[in-house]
């Protein structure tokens, strides 16, 4: 079987797989558990749709509005809920509310998956960050056919989304992006190898996994680990094995080292992210329970923002700003020079020892990251 793309640059869209004519696309896992289209040479007609469609063979520039916002929801459970403010949240009970579907990713058996929302009570299953890549399927499929008579909230990595656009072609009235500020995606390898050392020593299946607990804080905040015997595990993000893992960079998929969808080629209609560093450009106004980055790219997300504010508190703001603590809106991780290593190691040895070995390498620079933004808040 032959690849669509080389490895290094494919992000894993499906687009390809999506509008292959005769099914020839399989998406197949790869060594660091990352899925990869590859083509059955028996079905392929040579039609080359997969290449043609392909957002990272065919990037182009896109000409973003990038009006900015720092927002927060007015609803303080909302908030708690969500991982900054709960801007996503106003949003899709906005789509929700008009009769439409909101589709996202989920935690479904210990696997990230892109699933659709027809429910405000099921909204929960979308809300906050999971830090890992989701598996989309033949979601696009699903939008394609259904923007035809409903509003679709497609929300996503920025290169999933440009994925979509792509395999959609012609923008639709009733499609809405959102993507995210994303410093890229670790393998869904790593996530279930760890959660299976940490049920083998429970003695239980997990039942929830919350990345971004605000028990302790935006700033500080916790993964929250729920078990089905009711035990759980709380951990400060800086002393998780898993998330020092996921910020050593060594187990990022090779397209996050040198993303094509960074700041300035944005193909969503709204961009969302945390605002760090807030407190120091607007102290009155910024919410310590969790503040929202929001970059208006097109028309149509400031008509959206638009129809959603009345749920916010909001403030205009300079993008600049945004991209101070944001370093990942505009640039990519820097490829590790053990990131081949990790992945064989990832097959021998334990969550506690990989984290070892490899998160060391950054330790200093995560505890300077943690230490500013503790100094910052407490300002």
């Amino acid at each position: 079987m032959e690849q669509v793309l080389e490895k290094n640059r494919c992000t894993g869209c499906t687009a390809c797989m999506n509008i292959c004519p005769k099914n020839a696309i399989v998406m197949k896992e790869g060594k660091d558990g990352f899925k990869y289209p590859f083509i059955d040479n028996n079905k392929c007609i040579n039609c080359k749709l997969c290449q043609k469609i392909c957002p990272v063979i065919n990037t182009r520039e896109n000409a973003s509005l990038n009006t900015c916002y720092l927002a927060y929801n007015k609803k303080i459970e909302e908030i708690l809920s969500s991982s900054s403010g709960a801007i996503f949240s106003a949003i899709a009970n906005f789509i929700l509310d008009s009769g439409g579907v909101v589709i996202g990713a989920a935690l479904v058996n210990n696997k990230l998956k892109h699933i659709v929302i027809e429910k405000k009570e099921d909204l929960f299953k979308l809300k906050g960050s999971k830090y890992l890549q989701s598996d989309l399927n033949d979601m696009f499929k699903y939008v394609k056919e259904n923007i035809k008579h409903k509003k679709v909230l497609f929300a996503g990595t920025p290169c999933q989304v440009a994925g979509l656009k792509a395999f959609i072609k012609n923008d639709n009235d009733n499609l809405y992006c959102i993507d995210l500020i994303c410093h890229g995606v670790p393998s869904p390898k790593l996530f279930s190898k760890y959660i299976k050392e940490l049920e083998s020593q429970e003695n239980s299946k997990l039942k929830d996994y919350n990345f971004r607990n605000k028990e302790t804080g935006w700033v500080t905040y916790s993964n929250r680990i729920t078990f089905e015997n009711n035990n759980n595990i709380s951990e400060l993000a800086s002393q998780n094995d898993y998330m020092k893992l996921f910020l050593s960079d060594n187990a990022l998929r090779e397209s996050c080292y040198n993303c094509n969808f960074k700041f300035g080629n944005k193909y969503s209609d709204i961009t969302l992210g945390d605002f760090w560093g807030v407190q120091d450009y607007y102290p009155k106004t910024y919410n310590k329970k969790g503040t929202s980055a929001v970059i208006i790219n097109t028309k149509k997300g400031n008509i959206l923002f638009n129809q959603i504010k009345g749920s916010l508190i909001y403030q205009n703001c300079n993008i600049e700003e945004i991209l101070n603590g944001n370093p990942s809106l505009s640039k990519s991780a820097v490829l590790t020079e053990t990131r081949k290593d990790f992945f064989d190691d990832l097959e021998q040895l334990s969550i506690t020892a990989l984290s070892k070995k490899y998160s060391k390498i950054r330790k200093r620079t995560l505890r300077g990251r943690i230490k500013q933004l503790i100094l910052k808040i407490c300002k």
